[in-house]
């Protein structure tokens, strides 16, 4: 990615130094296209607080933490005197979009250069003062001191003279070696509003005037309204009015129902509940889990499935393999349940409009609400709430066009709120699939062909993408890929209705498990250590080409993690009675991650996991515990997903629809999490979502190793018996 970087200084009415930053450059791929000019990242007071924007939203995994601290690192800053602030979304902030775990990859040189820069121009300040060259003063902890003479002033002091300089457009950055904060723990700026209850998160905006929106929506996928009595709804004592809300013919934007507006939530779901609605059939009115799942069996029957990559001649290799193994597996669709349900607050008015809420892509919202309203960007502020969980979800803006819709037809300041209920049965699910492996070895238990075959409901489809379906699905250049030498990907996409989207790692979710699971298979075929099979498969192998998201990974950094977490987890050693292990490692996004999973079998069958043990190599750790919790954290999501995820389609809409039906790991369930990262100079490559795509098979593995059972189905305890 390559960036211009243009710096300005300024000097506010209030005396405090502005430092801002113009930066020009692109998106990831995949990421919708946006103004990215930044502006105003830093305002050091004349009391010596110290001002840094976050300008990406928080979702949780630590990013109003991490960007930030990289400023304040090359600022030479005491971490006690910064201030964070939530950036609102602005062309001048350039890429304000949360997702991919990107932002620290992106940002980490740009915004390092904006805290030198501030920092060259304080010690230009108070060199001038001192009348002293610059290298006679040195920075620490937010002051500017003299080698000699013990003379020391305060950034704040320094501010108004340093605002008159002109800005260096190079700055030097600090070597790695000089890094006081980068690499070290440093709280989350909003902990203490969190424990506390103060308002940070979308659901707690609350306005002057405002109404509050349920809706009605489809209760089946692309079922729409025919006719609506909404005799009784009226009749709820504190409902205002009903909107009828047309679907968008955009997948994703708004599938259209009845919104029902009152003066508070309970009046509005009550509203909405007497509402008497006739809906049309919909798109597949019969479309259900076990209909797909035949539909993937005839996929991978077939003999004409598009091969997305090819490597030497598979077939002719299994026919002449020593031992061949065959095995499918299967992965149900998932929802998001973010903690924070959906909600978006909108306040349209003729010729301006103002947004709050909790989003991963504020620019898909403002490109929604110039469609939507007919304001120019110019008339649209979008405010960035944290948010309640995202894992994807927020990668959709679709309760941001409920509420543009209903403020817009209003013309009042209406929040939008959906139930759990909603939020289970109108999701973006995590794709469903199942994958046919078969694979060869030789006569010293080496893998030599391995040919898989995958059927899944596909994003790109579901979106309407130009693109490939396979793209968001399977990944061509992933492990085995490269180190076997007859290699075959195949892939098709069934018709579905069902809506999909990004879910936590996405893809890498489902293929890792599959990967690891056979991994570990022919490990066991081959009268191997599980251990000793993987780094025997990886051998001596260097840089491996990886033609997507997070590029080109080095197998040895893989290899080092399986080594370290295999290590630290005491794999092959004596382990306590009645306890089991089984490993996994996997590359997300360029970061390699493995696990080993210690657990236990009751009496009844029942499955205890007691510790997951990981080891990381992320590059730069940035925020220490940030980026132990982002993996301890992932881990848990996965291992929920694991042992109970699941969402079954039954005449075309989700069956499950609250938490008794769709389970999640409790806290007395929760194993102990033991996170090694990898020390390293190189450059950060993100953390948010490694952790989870291991965890997955690690456990199935482990439940091999105490019963003898392979657990080729998620989940893992609805097919365990």
């Amino acid at each position: 990615m390559q960036r211009r970087f243009f710096l300005q200084t300024s000097l506010t009415a209030g005396g405090a130094l502005l430092l801002g930053f113009h930066l020009r450059g692109k998106r990831p791929a995949g990421a919708s296209p946006a103004s990215v000019e930044l502006n105003g990242f830093v305002r050091i007071a004349p009391d010596n607080r110290i001002t840094i924007m976050a300008s990406r939203p928080e979702i949780g995994q630590g990013v109003k933490t991490s960007v930030p601290l990289l400023i304040a690192e090359e600022l030479d800053a005491d971490w006690s005197d910064i201030q964070v602030e939530q950036a609102p979304f602005d062309p001048q902030y350039g890429d304000q979009f949360t997702g991919g775990s990107d932002a620290m990859r992106s940002n980490f040189l740009e915004l390092r250069k904006v805290g030198a820069a501030a920092r060259a121009l304080l010690v230009k300040a108070a060199a001038a003062r001192w009348k002293i060259p610059e290298s006679d003063c040195l920075t620490e902890k937010s002051h500017v001191l003299s080698r000699t003479g013990n003379r020391r002033l305060s950034y704040g002091e320094l501010a108004a003279e340093a605002a008159k300089l002109p800005a260096p457009q190079n700055p030097p950055l600090k070597d790695p070696s000089a890094f006081r904060l980068i690499g070290t723990s440093v709280p989350d700026p909003d902990t203490p509003a969190i424990v506390t209850g103060k308002p940070l998160f979308g659901l707690d905006i609350q306005l002057p005037g405002m109404l509050y929106a349920c809706i009605a929506k489809p209760p089946r996928f692309g079922a729409n309204v025919i006719s609506v009595n909404d005799a009784r709804a009226r009749a709820v004592p504190g409902v205002k009015q009903i909107v009828r809300l047309q679907p968008h013919p955009t997948p994703g934007i708004e599938t259209g129902g009845v919104a029902v507006v009152a003066t508070s939530t309970w009046a509005a779901m009550k509203g909405r509940n007497a509402l008497e609605i006739t809906w049309s059939e919909g798109d597949d009115p019969t479309e259900s889990s076990e209909g797909l799942r035949k539909k993937f069996e005839t996929i991978l029957s077939s003999s004409d499935l598009t091969a997305v990559r090819q490597d030497g001649d598979v077939q002719t290799a299994l026919g002449g393999a020593a031992k061949r193994v065959e095995a499918d597996y299967e992965l149900p669709f998932l929802a998001h349940v973010t903690m924070e349900p959906q909600n978006y607050t909108a306040w349209v008015r003729k010729d301006r409009c103002e947004l709050w809420g909790s989003t991963q892509v504020p620019d898909t919202i403002m490109e929604y609400a110039t469609m939507l309203t007919g304001l120019s960007p110019s008339a649209i502020k979008i405010h960035l709430n944290r948010s309640g969980g995202g894992f994807g979800r927020r990668l959709n803006a679709d309760y941001a066009a409920d509420a543009l819709l209903v403020s817009k037809e209003t013309g009042t300041p209406v929040q939008v709120v959906w139930t759990r209920e909603d939020d289970l049965l109108h999701d973006f699910y995590r794709p469903a699939g199942m994958y046919r492996i078969a694979a060869g070895l030789d006569a010293d238990g080496r893998l030599t062909a391995w040919h898989m075959k995958a059927a899944t409901t596909s994003r790109y489809a579901f979106r309407k993408a130009d693109r490939s379906p396979h793209i968001t699905e399977v990944f061509p250049d992933e492990l085995p890929a490269g180190f076997v030498p007859h290699f075959r990907l195949d892939y098709r996409n069934p018709p579905s209705t069902v809506p999909v989207g990004a879910w936590r790692a996405p893809g890498h979710n489902a293929t890792a498990f599959v990967i690891q699971s056979m991994l570990d298979e022919l490990a066991h075929a081959a009268g191997k250590d599980p251990l000793a099979f993987r780094l025997d498969l990886i051998g001596d192998h260097e840089v491996m080409k990886y033609r997507d998201h997070g590029g080109d990974y080095d197998a040895r950094e893989l290899r080092a993690v399986l080594q370290l977490a295999a290590d630290k987890a005491g794999w092959g050693k004596p382990l306590e009675k009645g306890r089991y292990q089984g490993l996994s490692a996997h590359v997300t996004f360029g970061v390699p991650v493995a696990e080993v999973a210690e657990i236990s079998v009751d009496g009844s069958g029942g499955i205890r996991v007691h510790k997951i043990t990981a080891a990381v190599d992320c590059g730069q750790v940035i925020n220490r515990n940030g980026a132990r919790q982002q993996v301890a954290g992932a881990i848990l999501d996965g291992l929920g997903a694991a042992l109970y995820g699941q969402v079954t389609i039954e005449k075309a809409a989700a069956r499950q629809t609250n938490f008794h039906q769709y389970r999640m790991l409790r806290m007395s369930e929760a194993p102990e999490v033991e996170v090694h990262l990898v020390e390293s100079r190189k450059a950060p490559k993100g953390l948010g979502e490694m952790g989870l795509p291991p965890v997955a098979a690690a456990v199935c593995n482990a439940v091999f190793a105490a019963t003898g059972r392979r657990i080729r189905r998620l989940p893992l305890l609805s097919n365990l018996s």
